[in-house]
């Protein structure tokens, strides 16, 4: 396990993916991930057919593999890591509901410049939070958060 001063400087780290990662994930890791999004994917389709289509849809907005993808990194990398990429997944979220939200707002319009401006509001929204949390230096805040509670 990684000590506290490891940890905070994965925060300085750059911004990228690491294709060799892929190669290390199990097939039972792998198996988890896919059975997990199924499940969260099923239990949209049921809620659609028993509630409709807009109540369905809001079950597919949820994330459906980080809950198994933080719960395999917590194990392997610890709580820091782990907390590190729901951080990320909650700004993701932020994100894409500016996109549903300009989406939603501009379709009946134009559809294909609604996708257009929805895309660029997710991309503004997520640029605009991701700097405002590393010059805030709030990453790190919240790192030293969770490394004092262990």
């Amino acid at each position: 396990m990684m000590d506290s001063e490891q940890l905070l400087e994965d925060d300085h780290e750059p911004v990228g993916f690491d294709w060799s990662k892929l190669s290390k994930a199990s097939l039972g890791e792998v198996a988890i991930r896919f059975v997990f999004g199924a499940t969260i994917a099923l239990i949209a389709a049921v809620v659609a057919h028993f509630f409709g289509a807009k109540a369905g849809g809001l079950f597919l907005a949820f994330p459906a593999v980080l809950p198994a993808t933080l719960t395999l990194i917590e194990r392997k990398e610890g709580t820091t890591k782990a907390w590190a990429d729901a951080s990320g997944g909650a700004l993701g979220a932020v994100s894409l509901g500016a996109f549903a939200l300009t989406a939603s707002l501009l379709l009946r319009w134009n559809p294909v410049a609604a996708l257009l401006l929805a895309l660029l509001a997710w991309a503004l929204v997520a640029a605009g939070l991701y700097f405002l949390f590393r010059v805030t230096s709030l990453f790190l805040k919240q790192d030293q958060l969770v490394a004092k509670r262990r």
